[in-house]
């Protein structure tokens, strides 16, 4: 009886899209970004080969639209007014920013958020298995997965007992993530030191004081401000050869140490899915919010090696991704 409702249920949604297209509709998808690095950025490659995947084809069935909101909050807010104004389908909110603006414009169109951290916490839905409004997507559950970057410094870095991690109280879901990696710290014999940084200003100081304070190690919670200046960060770490360990792949890749996080090309293929079904009917608020499946590692051997550390092969060989430039 599953099996065959499973059926009818998506002959139905394949014969509404069928529908759709026969009647010459074409549908309105919107991708917005605030910031270009980061869990901001956009990943509209696999999102919109995905979308393809699943049969929305540009020109024929979809107007795929790209908004980059240019690290202006304020361009962001009108970039939502507008996509509300002139009725698009579904909004594909990059992260929490993105998704707060649209929420704040629209309780009706669908909002697909590809990337964030608890979207609880953040106010953006009251339940995970059913929303119930009008947005969906992926929450990174930052207490489950922050302590695992303290366990791969530890693993990394044996010798290390003071490590700051440096966060933005702005975002709601901050506290969460500290809280988790300081409980870890505690586990394995590491102090993790909050100190929070509001302003790029905040960020300079923070960054001059590790000369100062004892900070034998870097760690980070999610955050646009900090990933809007992981060159920076990067580069502050190797003068005082402080090994850091980040949230997204861009800091290995701008010359940082490690990172652990989400796999972010996979999420913006599971954020097509979403879309895909909304398109076909579902609602956003039946749709469960969902946590990423596949999380990446990713070592920059070199920088390793400029500063003249041998990473143990026990840590190396758990590495998706050796970075050699």
């Amino acid at each position: 009886m599953t099996r065959r409702l499973a059926l009818l249920a998506g002959l139905v949604f394949a014969l509404a899209a069928a529908g759709a297209q026969a009647q010459g509709r074409v549908v309105r998808v919107a991708y917005v970004w605030l910031f270009d690095a980061g869990p901001s950025a956009p990943y509209s490659q696999p999102f919109r080969a995905r979308l393809g995947e699943l049969g929305w084809k540009e020109g024929k069935n979809l107007r795929f639209e790209e908004y980059d909101a240019k690290n202006d909050f304020k361009r962001l807010d009108s970039i939502m007014e507008e996509l509300v104004r002139s009725k698009v389908d579904v909004i594909v909110a990059m992260c929490t920013p993105e998704a707060k603006a649209a929420l704040k414009v629209t309780t009706t169109i669908p909002i697909v958020v590809t990337a964030a951290g608890d979207l609880r916490a953040a106010g953006l839905v009251t339940n995970f298995a059913r929303p119930g409004g009008n947005v969906t997507g992926t929450s990174f559950m930052l207490d489950v997965g922050s302590p695992k970057r303290v366990e791969l410094l530890k693993a990394a870095f044996p010798k290390v007992k003071v490590a700051t991690a440096l966060w933005n109280p702005a975002r709601p879901d901050n506290p969460i993530e500290i809280e988790a990696m300081q409980a870890a710290g505690k586990r394995l014999g590491v102090e993790v030191r909050s100190v929070q940084v509001r302003t790029l200003e905040e960020l300079s100081t923070a960054l001059e004081m590790l000369a100062v304070d004892g900070t034998q190690a870097l760690l980070n919670s999610g955050d646009s401000l900090l990933s809007g200046n992981i060159a920076k960060i990067a580069r502050r770490a190797a003068e005082l050869r402080i090994p850091a360990l980040w949230t997204e792949r861009i800091f290995p890749l701008s010359g940082g140490l490690m990172s652990w996080g989400p796999d972010m090309n996979e999420e913006s293929r599971r954020a097509a899915e979403y879309v895909d079904r909304i398109l076909r009917g579902e609602k956003a608020g039946d749709l469960a919010i969902q946590q990423p499946k596949r999380f990446e590692f990713v070592v920059n051997r070199k920088a390793a090696r400029e500063q003249g550390w041998e990473l143990p092969p026990a840590v190396m060989v758990l590495a998706d991704e050796v970075v050699e430039k």
